[in-house]
């Protein structure tokens, strides 16, 4: 890179030898004489010679291949062919010639020189490093002879040799500009590259009007990543680098942009300024050059790069685009490239080509944890949203016990032990997930993403004001942080604090648009704010009429919520269908309700009007009911109903209505347990009350990504007080089923769910005058949700139980339909 490696002849041609070339046309080839072109005899050597010290070394040396070399004349014949094949890049060419001819002669050390020379452009640095030493042996105190050896050595990567050679070269003599060029030479090889930049520095002030140091300043500036300052000097002398090096200085400030382009910025409005930037650096490159066939790897090195600074922008799809195409073409790409493209799979929810990219990055990044780190993070990521659960448990609790182990991974242990933990919150291991986080918030307070990743474990607990206070602490910290305002924005949503969910979500989606979480929290205050129908049915299968259902009895509930309203009300509309045959004959239902809802932070009210007719006029019924949380565990509820939806058809086939009235207290302790005590009564018209206490609880037995099983535990009680009437009202009874209630998923892939569930019970029902019964109930449903505004779901159950000592098999299926729009 620094001197020339290619001096003059060193010594003039003699006229005594052009009686030789008058008579050498006779040539005897050596080497490469097949390839020889005949030299004119009239033409003198001398001539020749000047002919290829002007460039053209091809005469001279066709002669010298067929030129007989006499004993007299030889010595200085080799000199002159090594000389000029040297002149002509021709480093093997000048290998073959001095191991033929001239190893046994005694040339001039500055032949000795341009050998040694050609063995290092061919990278075999033991011969170039013997050839100084013979050279050096007679001219110790020749400086180009000394600045080759240094550069050999710091090819050679023997790097102490060189330095301190280099250095004493300079302690010798600290003003010539040249001297200090080889040191800057031996600090790049090593790549010290800013030590490199301080000598070609101080070459420059001692040789300011010198080419050769010019041309090594302009290449130290590049190599210190300082391409923009080596452009400017390239453009004020424009002779310093050729075609090839100028392009890829301009790949090095594309590759400098994409860099900065990743950087932090000193505000948010400045994020995408430099990678905009460098994207329209690209854009005039690829036209400038596209044509050229000489800049196809330069072009291809700025595709792979621009692949950057597309991902910050989030143009994901184009950055998969260039690279798939660069695959097509045959191009490597870089490791540092792959990472990019990786993300960029992951963003498009390609999770699986995310994962293999990722998989083959962590196997070559193991050494190195600060980059490891990230790959096992990408990897881990992928295999989530691969739904490979057990997978991205083992390795992000592998890779936390790795990163332990070592001091060097020690510096990123702290982002591992996090995944890990939140490893096990994605595999439904809650309570795990809680213990790590609550750990680590203890060890380490101000760990604001463990504190903002615990949050998210609460609310998946169904805990939302307990992530509340925890996010409030970090408020105090950092109240503008992009994750704490996301978490507060889907903890606001939980919480029924709608305006507070839409000035988080207004202020991350004009900050950051681009972000998947934002558009995720952005999605979600929308789908609230959508149009919401709800559909459900049942059909009775079974042949013999039930007292309490009837025969071939039907039903459907239909009811359509509008948008919500100031954020807080939504107004519904909808109707009812029931059917069922009973020994009185068939009766039929139809009902017709509107009203409104109102939900806000702890409380949600209902309330309607309704019309009714079941064969007798119609009639009018209302209804308000109402919840209020005390607390993420308690809550308590009521309703009060005038002709209440829950007086059995053969009730109203009877024109027999009911009033009714309900209260209940609920403990749900967390996702796994939840425990409600209800109490009612129905005043019925034909003068019987009836009272009823139950008492439901579910109990997770088990938990394994995807498969879910429940305890189901119903026990209730109730007492009329009119018994015997024309529909099911026994005097007193009780009744208990546990009921095991196992889900399973069959299939999910981000938004899209498809599970199964099987429900298995076995009971006992005992009414006053007639004994106890079994009951055994047995069910399996499925239910898809297509995305956040469709799901739907069938059953099938079938239930053996007594009524009035009478055992009756009740065959049901069952469907519902959620859309919003």
């Amino acid at each position: 890179m620094f001197g020339n490696p290619f001096p003059s002849l060193p010594l003039p041609v003699r006229p005594a030898f052009h009686a030789a070339v008058a008579a050498g046309a006779m040539a005897c080839a050596l080497a490469y004489a097949d390839t020889a072109t005949p030299v004119p005899v009239a033409e003198s050597y001398d001539a020749l010679v000047r002919r290829a010290r002007t460039g053209d070394t091809t005469p001279v040396l066709d002669y010298l291949r067929q030129k007989r070399l006499d004993r007299a004349d030889a010595a200085r014949l080799v000199a002159d062919w090594i000389d000029i094949a040297g002149w002509a890049r021709l480093d093997q060419e000048v290998v073959d010639v001095y191991r033929r001819h001239g190893a046994s002669l005694t040339l001039p050390v500055s032949t000795l020189a341009s050998v040694a020379r050609a063995h290092r452009n061919l990278r075999q640095w033991d011969d170039a490093l013997a050839l100084y030493a013979r050279a050096l042996a007679r001219s110790p105190d020749d400086a180009e002879l000394r600045m080759g050896e240094i550069h050999v050595l710091a090819d050679a990567g023997r790097d102490a040799d060189a330095r301190t050679k280099a250095e004493a070269l300079v302690a010798e003599t600290p003003m010539v500009a040249r001297r200090r060029l080889a040191l800057a030479y031996v600090h790049t090889a090593a790549r010290r590259f800013h030590a490199a930049l301080a000598e070609a520095s101080r070459a420059r002030s001692l040789a300011p009007d010198d080419a050769e140091v010019q041309m090594a300043y302009a290449d130290a500036l590049q190599s210190a990543g300082l391409p923009v300052q080596a452009q400017a000097l390239v453009d004020a002398q424009p002779a310093l680098m050729g075609a090839a090096q100028q392009r890829r200085l301009q790949a090095d400030i594309g590759a400098e942009m994409v860099r900065l382009s990743f950087a932090p910025v000193r505000s948010e409005s400045e994020r995408f300024a430099v990678a905009d930037k460098a994207l329209a650096f690209y854009e005039q490159v690829f036209a400038r050059w596209s044509a050229d066939p000489q800049a196809v790897r330069d072009l291809q090195r700025m595709r792979i790069d621009r692949i950057g600074a597309l991902t910050v922008r989030s143009r994901m799809d184009t950055a998969v685009a260039e690279y798939e195409a660069l695959r097509r073409d045959g191009v490597p790409v870089p490791d540092y490239a792959l990472r990019w493209v990786a993300g960029a799979y992951l963003y498009l929810r390609q999770a699986q080509a995310a994962r293999l990219l990722y998989a083959e990055l962590l196997e070559r990044s193991q050494a190195d944890p600060s980059v490891s780190s990230g790959d096992a993070s990408g990897l881990f990521y992928s295999l989530v949203e691969s739904e490979a659960m057990d997978a991205a448990v083992s390795l992000a609790d592998g890779t936390q016990k790795a990163f332990a182990a070592t001091p060097a991974g020690r510096a990123v242990w702290a982002s591992a032990a996090m995944e890990a933990a939140q490893a096990h919150s994605f595999s439904d291991d809650t309570p795990e997930a809680q213990l790590r986080l609550e750990r680590m918030v203890q060890q380490a307070p101000g760990h604001l993403g463990a504190r903002i990743a615990l949050a998210g474990v609460y609310r998946g607990r169904a805990w939302p004001r307990r992530a509340e206070q925890e996010l409030k602490l970090v408020e105090a910290m950092e109240p503008r942080a992009l994750s704490l305002e996301l978490q507060q924005g889907f903890t606001a949503m939980d919480l029924q604090e709608w305006k507070q969910a839409d000035a988080l979500a207004d202020d991350v989606l004009e900050r950051y648009p681009e972000n998947l979480q934002v558009q995720r929290l952005d999605r979600a205050r929308r789908v609230f704010r959508m149009p919401e129908l709800r559909v459900s049915g049942y059909r009775g299968l079974s042949s013999s009429p039930n007292p309490s259902t009837g025969n071939g009895d039907y039903g459907t509930d239909t009811v359509l919520y509008s948008a919500p309203v100031q954020d807080d009300w939504r107004l519904f509309a909808g109707f009812g269908f029931g059917s069922g045959d009973f020994r009185e004959g068939r009766g039929v239902h139809r009902s017709y309700r509107a009203g409104g809802e109102w939900r806000v932070r702890d409380n949600t009210v209902e309330g309607e009007i309704s019309t009714h007719n079941f064969g007798y006029g119609q009639r009018t019924g209302l209804r308000l009911e109402g919840r209020h949380d005390l607390s993420d565990q308690w809550q308590i509820s009521g309703a009060a109903e005038r002709l209440s939806r829950d007086t059995p058809l053969r009730a109203l086939r009877s024109d027999i209505t009911a009033d009714s009235v309900t209260a209940a207290l609920r403990w749900r302790a967390n996702e796994r347990r939840d425990w409600n005590v209800s109490v009612g009564g129905l005043d019925y018209s034909d003068g019987n009350r009836r009272l009823s206490v139950g008492v439901a609880g579910r109990e997770r037995i088990y938990t394994r990504y995807g498969v879910y099983a429940d305890l189901v535990m119903e026990l209730s009680h109730s007492r009329n007080s009119r018994p015997g009437g024309p529909y099911f009202a026994p005097e007193s009874d009780v009744f208990l089923l546990p009921t095991l209630d196992v889900a399973h998923v069959l299939y999910r892939h981000y938004q899209l769910e498809w599970r199964q569930r099987l429900q298995l019970g076995v009971g006992a029902y005992a009414q006053r005058g007639y004994g106890v019964g079994e009951v055994a109930t047995l069910g399996y449903g499925q239910r898809l949700r297509v995305n956040d505004t469709l799901e739907m779901g069938l059953s099938f159950s079938i239930t053996r139980r007594p009524y009035d000592g009478v055992d009756e098999r009740i065959l049901r299926t069952a469907f519902d339909l959620l859309y919003r729009f």
